[in-house]
């Protein structure tokens, strides 16, 4: 997780929009406005790994130094629970996603925390006092206090982490980047756009995208913000390896519905340009990010709005035009680490935030594009 982190590339199964790519890829995988935080979870198993290895010594000095690495297991102990009960929180509580990496470490963290305790409480060389402190008799319940107070210690050094790493959030995740490859351009009226300013950007966003869905938000309010400079280009494109060939087929689709409900929304464009925007926003505008709409549901909304029609507009040659020019738009500006959505592209150069504060991404997009 690391080495990802630093090195920008993405782990095995971190499809764009997964659960593993929307933690991984949020502020919140990072400490100190850019330290990974794997960084130091892997300090504390290092040095839980190197307390096992000297544990258990015979000589009189090894019994003494068991004493001291009982206590600081117990402390590490602690540091793991902590960790795992503020990480697990933040997926369930502020992210709404799961990245199964980090939940099987947390579990296993945790795991092996229980052991630590279990096996301290059953050894005597954990309580056992200092040959020069023969006031406190081997395993009573004042040296197995002691114990928990170093485990209590950990969940505290924990906590203070957490506090860090809240102050210390980056002001705004994302990735940027260029291509010198020629890039596909729409034509007016080809595809709906947001706004009537100058200068056109092109959105590239999939239907079912928790990113996607949490920008949606703040679009009206940074075009106000811009003061009429910028026109959006709303280009849906589907994360499906069924219609995607940009995409790989891991056997598992998270976006098994995206191609059907582009296809009903350039349907719904083309067929009746003045009610995509209702069509659009009931797709997108729930409330609920983390509430995609099924593709059944999208059809019977459509079918709503188009009667009868909605098979011959499902039928026009257009959408399959478009569908083939918008994946090849994510394709050129796409690379086997960097392929999430939302994207703004502008000329050559594209951005994909994570931020879902207007002026925060106005100064993204001043910025970048």
């Amino acid at each position: 997780m690391v080495y990802h982190a630093l090195s920008g590339g993405q782990s095995a199964g971190c499809v764009a929009g997964s659960g593993c790519d929307t933690v991984m890829g949020s502020p919140w995988a990072y400490v100190l406005r850019g330290v990974p935080v794997g960084l130091p979870a892997a300090l504390v198993y290092a040095l839980l790994i190197i307390c096992l290895l000297f544990l258990g010594g015979t000589s009189a000095e090894s019994r003494s130094l068991d004493r001291l690495l009982w206590r600081l297991l117990a402390l590490l102990a602690g540091c793991i629970v902590g960790a795992a009960l503020w990480f697990s929180w933040l997926q369930i509580g502020v992210l709404h996603a799961f990245c199964p990496y980090c939940t099987a470490l947390h579990t296993l963290g945790c795991a092996v925390a229980a052991i630590i305790l279990i096996a301290a409480i059953q050894n005597r060389r954990a309580f056992s006092p200092d040959p020069l402190r023969r006031s406190a008799p081997t395993g009573t319940p004042i040296g197995k206090s002691y114990l928990w107070a170093w485990f209590a210690a950990g969940l505290a050094a924990a906590a203070v982490f957490a506090l860090v790493q809240s102050k210390t959030l980056p002001d705004a995740a994302y990735d940027t980047g260029r291509t010198d490859a020629g890039l596909p351009a729409f034509a007016e009226g080809e595809l709906p756009a947001l706004g009537d300013g100058p200068d056109a950007i092109t959105l590239l966003f999939d239907f079912q995208c928790i990113h996607c869905r949490r920008l949606h938000r703040v679009l009206p309010v940074l075009l106000d913000r811009s003061g009429g400079q910028y026109r959006l280009i709303l280009c849906p494109v589907p994360l499906s390896s069924a219609c995607n060939p940009y995409l790989p087929n891991t056997g598992i689709d998270r976006f098994a519905g995206s191609c059907e409900l582009t296809r009903l929304a350039l349907a719904v464009w083309y067929a009746r340009p003045d009610a995509y925007a209702a069509y659009w926003e009931s797709l997108l505008g729930s409330g609920d990010e983390h509430a995609a709409v099924p593709a059944a549901d999208a059809r019977e909304r459509a079918r709503a709005l188009l009667g009868s029609d909605l098979d011959a507009a499902l039928s026009d040659p257009r959408i399959e035009a478009t569908l083939r020019k918008a994946e090849e738009l994510f394709g050129r500006t796409s690379s086997s680490e960097k392929s999430g959505v939302p994207r703004l592209i502008h000329g050559q150069r594209w951005l994909t935030p994570e931020s879902s504060d207007a002026d925060e991404l106005l100064e993204l997009i001043r910025t970048e594009l």
